[in-house]
């Protein structure tokens, strides 16, 4: 019974090595030597090098406006003003009370 499941391992084994042979799938053996097909892999390498590139800045891009998006937007303040405390002066009472003199 081993020795029978080696043999198969062994006949499965080169068929699988001999495969490619048999249906002439190197692409570089058998085609790539007319102009027409070289620039048709070119093209291809380049295409399948830059989808991803492509589709992960996409996603960059999308998420960056996503989050824009959801911030809160505020006003624009008037000549720069930044509020009393950014100066040290004190306007309503409770400021007041809050400086302790």
């Amino acid at each position: 019974m081993r020795a029978m499941a080696k043999r198969l391992t062994f006949v499965i084994a080169l068929a699988i090595v001999l495969s490619p042979q048999l249906a002439s799938a190197c692409a570089v053996c058998m085609t790539g030597k007319e102009d027409e097909t070289r620039v048709a892999f070119i093209v291809t390498t380049a295409f399948m090098t830059f989808l991803p590139l492509g589709l992960i800045g996409g996603f960059v891009w999308w998420l960056r406006r996503r989050a824009l998006a959801m911030q809160p937007i505020e006003p624009p303040r008037s000549g720069g003003y930044r509020g009393p405390r950014a100066f040290g002066h004190y306007d309503s009472p409770r400021d007041v009370s809050l400086r302790g003199s």
